[in-house]
């Protein structure tokens, strides 16, 4: 395995997971819809949704309400990388970014 990369975005309008290998997209779902995922391998992760409780096919009714949380756990299985909750756990940097480039 390669470069690996996953992500997990919380906002007030959508839910989202993404994981990607070595620069491609594996896959990509809304923690709401994951029967709608998409990228080069949607099904990669399907037992660790699965062994984590999330909603695979849509049956059940309601959503967990920890499924961020959810998401972590399965952020931290695809790449192998641990995620401690003091990392998760502090204020989420928000709003435009460009004047921190070193670079610039």
């Amino acid at each position: 395995m390669g470069c690996s990369a996953a992500a997990v975005s919380a906002t007030t309008k959508n839910e989202d997971f993404a994981h990607c290998l070595d620069g491609r997209l594996v896959t990509t779902f809304s923690l709401y819809f994951y029967s709608l995922r998409e990228g080069a391998d949607p099904d990669r992760l399907r037992t660790d949704v699965e062994d984590l409780g999330m909603n695979v096919d849509g049956d059940r009714v309601g959503f967990p309400e920890d499924r961020v949380s959810r998401a972590l756990a399965l952020a931290e299985r695809a790449t192998g990388v641990h995620l401690s909750s003091m990392r998760y756990a502090e204020p989420a940097l928000i709003g435009p970014t460009d004047h921190l480039d070193p670079y610039r």
